[in-house]
């Protein structure tokens, strides 16, 4: 009979508080070996993140998210305007 556990353990719990970005949870396969992964929430994707991280232990899968590479931030794309310059407000003479 399998078992879960419906209140995740403390060190899962700060897991999840430290990335807060990921959505972590334990599963196990039909052996009953846990296995640890992270998946990128959608709204990060694309950022530079890793999507999907496993591990063995909540431990080691915090290890490996800490020394990850740290996502670079966005950067402005010069060639699009993101207001209008203050000539282009005044209206032009006929």
């Amino acid at each position: 009979m399998t078992v879960y556990h419906l209140i995740p353990s403390e060190d899962l719990r700060r897991a999840r508080a430290e990335f807060p970005h990921y959505e972590i949870c334990v599963l196990h396969d039909d052996a009953g070996i846990p296995e640890v992964t992270a998946v990128l929430k959608p709204p990060y994707q694309g950022i530079g993140l890793s999507v999907l991280v496993c591990a063995a232990t909540v431990a080691e899968l915090v290890q490996t998210l800490r020394n990850a590479p740290k996502a670079k931030l966005p950067r402005r794309n010069p060639n699009r305007r993101y207001w209008p310059r203050p000539w282009e407000l005044r209206p032009r003479p006929h």
